[in-house]
């Protein structure tokens, strides 16, 4: 009779959890991306053959995916019917856009980040890092989307009531600046929300620009903002009263002189506010249920890109608050405020000269 070893045990049930947890998120993507759990929430309830009909894909995949996403426990399915339907909050975690449950960008990032699995290996055996084209459009697309529900939910409800300086500055008319911009999320649920302060957004990527201004044209226009392709290593861009980088200074190559970029423009009494991923000195002692997603995007995306760039690769645990407050002295900054606010990814700061 085998002897019980109830940390084999455990191992064994940790195993089994991650092995099946990274193909639920396989078919989570699965879904998201050809418009599956889209076409059944529009309706009761579909059966395979239905669901096959109303996308146009083929039957016998269609079935497979639904089992799977089904025990995974995002579909419901009735097995007299054989129709799998979704309840309401299924609906807001993969399909209704920018609600502050809304997942289904987290599984399109998660999923395009370890896409790249033959370079990551080679860089593992060879040094060096992986450009940003190497990563396929829906990561980009997932990166919007998780913007879209950080920005218009967290940010504006939650996380603004906290901040002291920057919503004086912007309701007397002052000038922001988002670096790293993105496709805009941060940036226009701002501007929508001070009207009488001027907004820029900046980032390096062209595709990133012409995403943010067709948001701008979905959000109904907005005349007090503009978008322009622009990096750290262009130097200033200007002066402005705020400046803004969200989930930015871990992924660059040189965190120092992109802080002394922020630095340099900053009017006079002008205020950073800074985003950044929830971090410990010892990466150990991170805790929480995005431990691992923080650590997974650092290894296949924000550290390896950094390096792909010519950096160390700070990594997206990286940034606790001693090395952010060591870092901001290093460029002049003397004020590191941390706003008291509640978030499972998320830090965040005033920081002022």
């Amino acid at each position: 009779m085998t002897q019980k070893n109830p940390e084999m045990d455990k191992l064994l049930s940790n195993a089994a959890r991650d092995i099946s947890g990274a193909f639920a998120a396989r078919f989570c993507a699965l879904g998201i991306e050809l418009g599956l759990f889209k076409a059944i929430a529009e309706t009761d309830g579909l059966t395979s053959a239905e669901l096959s009909q109303v996308t146009g894909f083929n039957e016998r995949y269609v079935r497979e995916w639904v089992y799977g996403v089904s025990l995974a426990g995002y579909l419901e399915f009735d097995q007299q019917s054989r129709k799998a339907s979704m309840t309401a909050e299924q609906k807001l975690l993969l399909v209704t856009e920018g609600n502050r449950f809304a997942q289904y960008g987290a599984f399109q990032v998660a999923n395009s980040a370890l896409l790249p699995y033959a370079e990551l290996k080679d860089v593992f055996r060879n040094g060096g890092g992986l450009e940003f084209t190497t990563y396929p459009i829906e990561l980009w697309r997932g990166l919007d989307h998780t913007g879209c529900t950080r920005y218009r939910n967290f940010l504006v409800e939650d996380w603004l009531p906290h901040l002291i300086e920057v919503p004086k500055k912007l309701r007397s008319g002052g000038t922001f600046a988002d670096f790293g911009c993105g496709t805009g999320r941060s940036t226009i649920e701002l501007a929508k929300l001070f009207p009488n302060a001027k907004f820029y957004g900046f980032d390096a990527f062209d595709k990133n620009v012409d995403m943010a201004n067709e948001n701008v044209r979905e959000a109904g226009g907005l005349s007090n903002i503009e978008f322009k392709q622009w990096k750290v290593e262009d130097g200033s861009p200007g002066k402005f009263d705020v400046v803004a980088t969200f989930d930015l200074i871990h992924d660059l190559p040189m965190p120092v002189e992109g802080l002394e970029v922020v630095r340099k423009s900053l009017s006079k009494d002008g205020v950073f506010l800074l985003m950044d991923i929830e971090a410990t000195d010892d990466p150990m002692d991170n805790e929480g249920p995005l431990t691992l997603f923080k650590l997974g995007m650092s290894l296949h995306f924000c550290m390896t890109t950094a390096i792909g760039q010519g950096g160390d690769g700070m990594g997206t645990v990286g940034l606790s608050q001693s090395v952010l407050n060591e870092l901001c002295a290093s460029v002049g900054f003397t004020k590191v405020n941390k706003i008291p606010i509640r978030h499972p990814l998320n830090s965040l700061f005033e920081i002022q000269v």
